[in-house]
């Protein structure tokens, strides 16, 4: 009888311990169970890969692009023991995702400092069909979700799903602002239980941002422009951005305007004369080295620490 209660209790406990495994680190997760909402079967071109150093083919790059994305997954880059993660969303004009320059490479950058990172690997391009910034709106707001559940059921062992944030570049700063003033509700229908869990991050981090905000020279739409729509219930905010950035410096300078005068939370703006646009943490080839702008590492850093976010260093 105790053989057979035992066993029982194995066979009941069993969906439950496969339920909870822990994922592979660094192998991709899908976002969505099936076709992303949204999404329309073979409306976009295959998948590919690009360098981002000229002449310089794909199988030996280091700063690799990403194209045609209809398969948008999450990759963990787990820290044993941290209790911090941050989703990492890449640039691209929503064109393509500059993949390892703001990406892996921010990844390594995370988990150098104790923080846990998922790096998104969001639909682009646009969806003609679709307003602008959508599809990348649902698979943040998905991903945030997902990280938040894993905390909860033991897929990301010591994660707390109250130290959730978002870090992003050009493009992919516009959606974690975009984020940081859509998260009320899903911009979707609900697929399961990952999306009964808050998306509003706990922190933002934005990193050169793009098309924020309607003033000149930016003059984004207020499609496009996430400014608009700040209160003061954004999440603690950290921007950088250069002078001399082709994107406007002014993106920074006013969103961070915005975060002011709503009552946000206490938020960092950090602006430096040269630097020009795409740098990422000044790694990669092709980008300049020893710039005033490639410390910005550091300064994110330490507004990390001031949230408790990760220990002092």
């Amino acid at each position: 009888a105790d053989k057979l209660a035992c066993l029982l209790l194995c066979v009941y406990m069993l969906p439950v311990a496969l339920a909870t495994v822990a994922f592979t680190d660094h192998a991709p997760i899908p976002l969505w169970p099936g076709v992303p909402p949204g999404e329309r079967t073979g409306a976009t071109g295959h998948e590919t890969e690009g360098c981002e150093t000229p002449g310089v083919p794909v199988s030996r790059c280091v700063d690799r692009s990403i194209s045609n994305v209809t398969v948008p997954t999450l990759t963990p880059y787990l820290v044993a023991g941290a209790t911090s993660a941050v989703v990492i969303a890449p640039g691209g004009a929503y064109k393509f995702l500059s993949w390892d320059r703001e990406g892996t490479d921010i990844a390594a950058w995370l988990n150098s400092v104790g923080v846990s990172a998922f790096l998104l690997r969001y639909r682009v391009p646009g969806r003609a069909w679709l307003p602008f910034g959508s599809a990348p709106l649902m698979d943040a707001q998905r991903a945030v979700g997902l990280v938040r559940e894993w905390a909860a059921d033991g897929r990301a062992p010591g994660l707390n799903g109250s130290r959730v944030g978002v870090i992003g570049f050009s493009a992919g700063a516009h959606l974690a602002g975009h984020l940081s003033v859509a998260w009320r509700s899903r911009s979707y229908p609900r697929v399961d239980e990952a999306d009964a869990r808050p998306c509003r991050p706990d922190f933002v981090l934005m990193i050169y941002p793009w098309e924020s905000v309607t003033e000149p020279p930016v003059s984004a739409g207020p499609d496009a422009a996430s400014a608009l729509n700040v209160t003061s219930r954004n999440p603690p905010t950290f921007l950088t951005q250069t002078e001399d950035d082709a994107a406007h410096v002014e993106n920074s300078l006013y969103f961070y305007l915005a975060l002011k005068k709503a009552g946000a939370a206490p938020s960092e703006l950090h602006v430096y004369p040269e630097g020009g646009h795409g740098y990422g943490r000044c790694t990669k080839p092709t980008v300049p080295k020893g710039l005033a702008v490639c410390s910005w590492p550091h300064r994110a850093a330490r507004f990390l620490q001031t949230l408790g976010v990760l220990p002092l260093l």
